[in-house]
């Protein structure tokens, strides 16, 4: 509370000011001393100093990345301000625009990466990050190999990184788990440091994970039964032919985010006596108007086990933060109806947006809601 306080004594101090060099010092010497945005409870205070700027705005997970959060000018400073509020465990993304040109905020030293680019970013007063993603002490680590494979019914090449556990031994048995989009995994999710935290603290199984990586990515993850024949009839196989699996479907899990869980969960649904285990991660499950609920709503007694997060910042948005609400209710209807045929689902809401930042801190949850166990 105090940080904030200290920007509405800034203000107040700038009313008091009758000078205009006066009022200079006092912005930049705030500005020195804190870090943008300013955050308290829900309460969140964005500031940018440029004398020469005509707009700056935000752009951001709650705006649906459109510089529609217009940030205020203090005339005879070089303060811009916005205030925003926030749900308290939030955390969210955003850039500055300034003269309509996006870029990182300067003042913020948070920097999320991912494929999408470069964004800053801004943790709420509750929230938490997991300690897979926080915990800097050593522990024991796996290897990755990559490999290439010929796909007779794809016709091409195709790429993934297969990744073993700490203390991997051919003499033992392992659960499998697919991820879509294997190179975003391993470079934006760093799925291979994850896993091998949550296996060297006991607290999952350990399990081998396979990243595939897309070489069509519209194409394959969209509903295509043929992309499924290569997993089910080549991709599978070849890793339960070259590596010590355990051959069962409640020990092979497919996971996906966006276009790739809604491959993910058809895959199983194509092959659920291969796959027992789907995690998604802000499914594009709306996809071509509901088709693959459509596809589940025939089915009656289906076993499979889901796990599927959502931010409730995903989809458009504008500069109160109002989103559409389209994306968690597909969400929503797809939960329901796979309960209704007999699947178990765990599903979480978050307050955040479209991210690698927020797929990564909640792999780990699907793994454990897998394959936990006990220390």
């Amino acid at each position: 509370m105090e940080i904030v306080k200290a920007f509405d004594q800034l203000m107040l101090k700038l009313e008091n000011a009758f000078s205009l060099a006066a009022k200079e010092r006092l912005v930049r010497r705030f500005a020195g001393q804190h870090a943008s945005p300013i955050v308290e409870s829900s309460r969140v205070v964005f500031f940018y100093l440029s004398k020469e700027a005509l707009t700056v705005a935000l752009e951001g997970d709650w705006t649906g990345w459109k510089p529609t959060a217009l940030m205020n000018y203090l005339p005879d400073t070089p303060l811009w301000y916005r205030v925003e509020y926030f749900p308290d465990n939030a955390r969210l993304e955003y850039r500055v625009v300034v003269n309509g040109h996006p870029r990182l905020d300067p003042r913020n030293p948070r920097i999320s990466l991912s494929g999408f680019g470069s964004h800053s970013e801004f943790f709420m007063s509750k929230h938490q990050s997991p300690q897979e993603l926080t915990d800097t002490s050593p522990f024991a680590r796996g290897t990755v190999e990559q490999h290439w494979m010929k796909s007779q019914v794809l016709g091409d090449r195709r790429m993934f990184w297969v990744s073993f556990p700490p203390g991997y031994d051919v003499k033992k048995q392992y659960p499998v788990a697919y991820f879509t989009d294997g190179d975003d995994y391993l470079n934006y999710g760093d799925l291979p440091r994850i896993m091998d935290y949550l296996i060297a603290h006991r607290q999952v199984k350990p399990f081998i994970a396979v990243l595939v990586r897309p070489n069509n990515r519209a194409k394959e993850y969209g509903l295509n039964d043929q992309y499924v024949q290569h997993v089910a009839e080549e991709l599978v196989p070849w890793i339960d032919s070259c590596y010590p699996t355990i051959d069962k479907r409640s020990a092979r899990a497919v996971f996906g985010v966006g276009l790739g869980a809604l491959c993910a969960a058809y895959i199983a649904r194509r092959c659920p006596q291969m796959f027992g285990l789907v995690a998604g991660q802000s499914g594009n499950f709306g996809f071509h108007n509901d088709a693959l609920l459509q596809d589940y709503a025939t089915l009656k007694n289906f076993s499979i086990r889901f796990h599927f997060t959502v931010g409730e910042f995903e989809g458009n948005g504008d500069d109160h933060g109002q989103t559409n609400k389209a994306h968690l209710l597909v969400h929503q209807r797809f939960v329901d109806l796979l309960r209704q045929i007999g699947c178990t689902v765990s599903y979480s809401e978050y307050p955040e947006g479209h991210q690698w930042g927020f797929w990564r801190a909640h792999i780990g949850d699907a793994l454990r809601y897998f394959w936990g166990r006990q220390s």
